[in-house]
Parts: C-alpha cells; structure tokens; sequence
C-alpha cells in the first residue's frame, strides 16, 4: 500500500502567539554613559546664538549711545563737571546691565558671545559722550562753529571725553562698561 503524499502528520495545537511586548531600546556597551550630548564624558551642548549677542549687542549700545549724547544735550547747561561724571559712570554701569543681561540670554552660556557685546558697550560710552559734545556745540554755537572745531581741532570731542571726565573717570567707564556687560552676561549666561 503506498502511502499519500506528504505523509500526514496527526493534528498538532498550534503554538500560542508570543506577546506583543515593547521592545527595550538597545543598551550602550558601557554602562552609565548613555549616548546624547552633554552626557558625562561629553561636552556640553551649547545653547545660544552669538550672532543674537552681536546683534542686540549693537542695537542696544548704539541706542544707549544716542539717549545718553541727548542727554547730554538736555542738560549741559545745568551740568557741573561733578555731576558729569557721575553720570558718565551711572551710565556705563546702566549699559553694562543692559546690554549684558541681553547678551547673556541670547548668547547662553557660551562665553565667546560676550566679548563683542562688551566692546559694543565700551565703544557707545565713549560715543556717547563725545557725540553728546558735538550736539551741545551745534546747539550753542551752530553750525559755523562746528565747522571751525572740525578744521582747527577735529579731536575736540575725543579731548572733552578725556579731560571734561579727569582721565581716571573716562577709563573707568570704560571698564564698568566693558567689564560689567561681560559679568553680567555670564551670570544670565550660566543661569540658561
């Protein structure tokens, strides 16, 4: 008798389905150092814009700038060298603030972000003031009179900053400017 073909097998239950479980996410080869930036044993990922830090940087410098030689303007003829000063330096520490506190929240904690902001500020309170010289000698004197310091003594408003604000005073503006931008946007910085 010849058997049919495929042999016949007796019924067999048919194995239960395995379980849908999830699947586990692979493990790195060493433990306790997952796989992403800023991990231990890698750098720190590093959140921030520089080219925001810049940018704010100059519009904020060269608006204080601009307020504070209207400033100036405004109330030239009240001054007294004293209360120049001060607010020369009330100023500077005011920008530093500013312009730092912007900086460092855009820039992150990157400190290369800082140091443009900082010079922005150091220049725009030297501008501030021998922009603000400028417009009190157009407003006293007028034109002609502008025109004869720009052709006989066109450092003029570079000398004013220097000796209207004692030497001494005209630098530590510029490092309360400088300096406090750069301090205070690492404090925001590294806050982020």
């Amino acid at each position: 008798m010849s058997q049919p073909w495929p042999p016949q097998q007796p019924m067999q239950p048919m194995p239960p389905a395995p379980s849908m479980q999830p699947m586990q996410p692979m493990q790195p080869m060493q433990p306790g150092y997952p796989y992403h930036p800023g991990g231990p044993g890698f750098p720190p990922q590093r959140r921030g814009s520089g080219v925001k830090a810049f940018l704010f940087g100059w519009l904020i410098s060269g608006a204080g700038a601009t307020v504070f030689a209207v400033l100036l303007l405004a109330s030239y003829e009240d001054l007294s060298k004293v209360g120049l000063r001060i607010m020369y330096v009330v100023f500077a520490l005011a920008l530093a603030l500013l312009v730092g506190g912007v900086a460092g929240k855009v820039g992150g904690p990157n400190p290369a972000a800082y140091v443009v902001p900082s010079l922005f500020a150091m220049a725009a309170v030297f501008l501030g003031t021998t922009n603000g010289f400028v417009f009190v000698i157009l407003n006293a004197g007028g034109s002609e009179v502008f025109e004869s310091m720009m052709e006989n003594e066109p450092g003029a408003p570079a000398e004013f900053w220097w000796k209207g604000l004692k030497g001494g005073i005209a630098l530590l503006g510029l490092a309360a400017a400088g300096g406090g931008t750069f301090g205070m946007a690492s404090l925001v910085g590294r806050r982020r």
